[in-house]
C-alpha cells in the first residue's frame, strides 16, 4: 500500500521546501523592485494569493484524491495529459535549475571561495539525488525533524539583530511609485506559484486537505517573505540592501553573543541547506513521479536524467550577474502568467465530465 502523510507533515514538508525560495532567494529581487515599500508588495501579492489560492482548492477538491496523471486522462485524454504535464515538468526544471544555481553559488561566495565550482555543484546534487532517490517518505520524515530547528534559528536572528535595525527607515511610505509596487507585487506573487505542486502530492495527503489548512501554509510563507524582507531593510537600508546577492544572510553577521561571540553566521548554512537539500530533492521526486507512468521500469534512470540537467547551469558556470538579470526581468512575470493560466485552465478542466471507461 503506498504510503500517505498527515496534512501536517505535508505542511512541514512545504514550508521548507518552499520557504527557502521565499525567505532568501526571493528578497533581493523583491527589494531590487520595490525599494522601501517592498511591504507593500508583499501585502499585495498576498491578498492576490488568497483569491488564486481559493481556485487552487477548488481544483483539489474536484481531484478527489485522484494522482493528477490519472484526473487529468479522464478529462482530457492522453494527449491533453501530455501537454499540460509537459508545462510543468518545464517549470519544476527551471525551479530546480534556479535552487541549485543560487544555493551552490551561496556557497562558493561566503564559505567555499577556493573549492572548485564542480566539487560543490555535485556533492550538493549528490545529496539532494540520494534524499529524491530514496522516496518522498524520507523528504517528509527528514523535514518534519529540520524545520523546527530552522524555525528555531530564524526566530533566534530576529531577536539578536533587534539593536542593529531600524524600522524607521521604512518610511516615508509610497516614495517607489506604483510601478515598482506592481512590480515587486508580481515577484511575491510569482515565487508563491509554486503552490500548485500541492496538485502532484494531494494523493499522498491521508486526509482532503481544507482551504483553512491552506490559507495557514500561504499566510506562513508570505510571512517568510515580509520577516527577512523588513529585516534586511530596516539593518542595511533599501541601497544597500537591494545590492546585497543575500540580504537575509547578510543579517547573521550582525549578531554578537556577548562581548567576544561573533561569526556564528554558520547557522544560516544549517538554514540554507535544510531548505535547499529538501526543496531540490522534492523537485526532483516530483519530476520523475509526473513522467515515471510512461516509463514505469526506468524509474532511477528518469531520476538520474533529471538530476544531470537541473545541474547543468551551475556546472557550465553562467555568469551570476547574467543569471539574476534574467531571473529579475523574466522569470517570476513568467511565473505568474504560468500560475495564473495553469490554475485557469486546470479549473475550467475540473467541470469537464470523467470520460466513459475511464480514459
Amino acid at each position: 500500500m503506498e504510503a500517505t502523510f498527515s496534512r501536517r507533515q505535508i505542511l512541514f514538508m512545504l514550508l521548507l521546501s518552499l520557504g527557502i525560495s521565499n525567505h532568501v532567494f526571493i528578497i533581493p529581487h523583491l527589494i531590487q523592485a520595490a525599494g522601501r515599500d517592498s511591504w507593500f508588495s508583499i501585502l499585495l501579492g498576498y491578498v492576490v494569493l488568497l483569491g488564486w489560492s481559493l481556485i487552487l482548492y477548488l481544483v483539489l477538491k474536484s481531484m478527489h484524491a485522484t494522482t493528477f496523471n490519472d484526473w487529468l486522462k479522464e478529462r482530457i485524454g492522453k494527449f491533453g495529459c501530455s501537454l499540460v504535464c509537459g508545462v510543468l515538468v518545464l517549470y519544476l526544471l527551471i525551479l530546480g535549475m534556479l535552487i541549485i544555481f543560487d544555493t551552490t553559488r551561496n556557497i562558493n561566495i561566503y564559505l567555499l571561495p577556493r573549492t572548485p565550482n564542480a566539487v560543490v555543484v555535485l556533492s550538493f546534487v549528490l545529496v539532494s539525488y540520494s534524499a529524491a532517490r530514496s522516496g518522498l517518505k524520507t523528504i517528509v520524515y527528514m523535514s518534519t525533524v529540520l524545520l523546527p530547528i530552522v524555525w528555531l534559528l530564524g526566530i533566534s536572528i530576529s531577536m539578536l539583530t533587534m539593536k542593529s535595525k531600524d524600522y524607521g527607515i521604512i518610511h516615508p511610505f509610497f516614495v517607489e511609485g506604483i510601478g515598482p509596487n506592481l512590480h515587486g507585487g508580481v515577484i511575491v506573487f510569482g515565487g508563491s506559484v509554486e503552490l500548485l505542486v500541492l496538485l502532484l502530492l494531494q494523493h499522498k495527503i491521508s486526509k482532503p486537505i481544507s482551504y483553512g489548512a491552506m490559507f495557514v501554509l500561504l499566510t506562513l510563507l508570505i510571512g517568510l517573505i515580509a520577516g527577512p524582507t523588513l529585516g534586511s531593510l530596516s539593518a542595511f537600508g533599501p541601497t544597500e540592501a537591494g545590492n546585497m546577492r543575500f540580504p537575509a544572510f547578510e543579517q547573521w553577521r550582525l549578531v554578537m553573543i556577548g562581548d567576544y561571540i561573533s561569526h556564528v553566521d554558520f547557522l544560516a548554512v544549517f538554514q540554507l541547506m535544510a531548505g535547499s537539500v529538501t526543496r531540490s530533492a522534492l523537485l526532483l521526486h516530483l519530476l520523475s513521479e509526473l513522467v515515471i507512468n510512461r516509463f514505469p521500469k526506468f524509474r532511477q534512470t528518469v531520476l538520474g536524467f533529471f538530476t544531470a540537467l537541473v545541474s547543468i547551469p551551475s556546472l557550465m558556470q553562467i555568469s551570476d550577474i547574467t543569471m539574476q538579470e534574467v531571473v529579475h526581468r523574466y522569470f517570476y512575470t513568467l511565473s505568474f502568467i504560468f500560475g495564473i493560466t495553469m490554475l485557469a485552465a486546470l479549473y475550467v478542466f475540473s467541470f469537464i465530465p470523467k470520460r466513459k471507461g475511464g480514459y
